[in-house]
């Protein structure tokens, strides 16, 4: 055989065969978000601009329209990570689900109090009298409102007047004028801001550290893919941080339907006031405050004692990484 034609084909058969092998080291994985929100940014952005390639991992994302939807993905296998409150994952490991929690996305609760223009907040207690819109119970926003305002001294079945209506519909009695102010999520609380109402508190600063989003998937995940799956996450809170305008105009991209001036203040607030963690690292305090929470509104009986729902420690070395 011509020894130059043996060189073309040897040389061939070597980039087939890397080809190959580089295809095969990519790991493929279906991540469930609990709803298409501003809130899951970080896995959006991630994909976005490619760091869980750069980890050697291919990823679907799908939204459940609800937690329990999207940890149920990860039980039935039709996922591989799911996005949401650590305290849908502790209820069902406590119900038998072998599932845990390997990180955080949000460590800081994303819930804030608007009011009308005239409205003179100084503190909660400055609420006594107020009527307050907020979601029905039980929900995260409306039980941290009123830990608040027990904490300002008030009553609240004897000081508010307070008018609960379904999840998302806050603003409404706010813009009919039957509310002096509302609890919020987010958009809504840029949306309110739009139509020329203040935010006059974030609740991320008045609580403190609170795990308000965790990484879950099944216990026997593999722990290369569990790995490249967080580090992705990693990178891009960090980079959000970093590059607030680059997440911006991510969120642009996610929300093309809503009026880009809501996006950007949404995603900006996000940032400005800490519910983006700055890692996925999940500070026990933060654990415990969020769990607590749970258990008040009864969504949670007690917190798991088998250690095996948490496994955070991969989660814990990757957050120091820089990139």
């Amino acid at each position: 055989m011509n020894p130059t034609l043996s060189l073309r084909l040897a040389t061939a058969a070597v980039a087939s065969l890397l080809s190959v092998s580089a295809f095969a080291a990519n790991d493929k994985a279906v991540v469930s978000a609990a709803f298409k929100s501003v809130f899951y940014l970080p896995v959006y952005f991630a994909e976005e601009h490619g760091y869980f390639k750069d980890e050697g991992l291919d990823v679907r994302i799908d939204v459940a329209s609800s937690s329990t939807n999207a940890l149920a993905a990860v039980i039935s296998r039709s996922a591989d990570f799911s996005l949401h409150g650590p305290e849908w994952t502790a209820i069902s490991f406590g119900r038998g689900a072998p599932v845990k929690v390997v990180g955080g996305t949000l460590n800081r609760l994303g819930v804030w109090l608007t009011c009308k223009q005239d409205f003179k907040f100084d503190g909660f207690k400055s609420l006594k009298g107020a009527t307050i819109a907020t979601g029905a119970m039980p929900t995260t926003s409306s039980s941290a409102f009123l830990k608040l305002v027990k904490n300002a001294g008030l009553d609240p079945k004897r000081d508010l007047d307070l008018l609960e209506v379904p999840l998302g519909n806050e603003i409404g009695p706010l813009s009919s004028g039957k509310a002096d102010c509302a609890v919020l999520y987010e958009p809504g609380a840029s949306q309110a801001q739009a139509q020329g109402y203040k935010v006059v508190s974030a609740f991320s600063r008045e609580i403190g550290p609170y795990t308000f989003s965790a990484i879950s998937t099944r216990q026997d995940i593999s722990p290369q893919v569990q790995q490249k799956f967080v580090s992705g996450i990693d990178r891009a809170l960090k980079a959000i941080h970093k590059d607030p305008a680059a997440a911006v105009a991510s969120g642009l991209k996610l929300f093309p339907n809503l009026d880009p001036a809501v996006v950007r203040a949404s995603v900006q607030r996000l940032i400005d006031d800490g519910v983006f963690a700055d890692s996925v690292a999940v500070p026990e305090q933060a654990l415990k405050d969020a769990l607590q929470t749970q258990i008040d509104l009864g969504n949670l009986d007690r917190i798991p004692q088998d250690t095996k729902w948490l496994d955070l420690q991969t989660a814990q070395q990757i957050s120091s990484k820089t990139y």
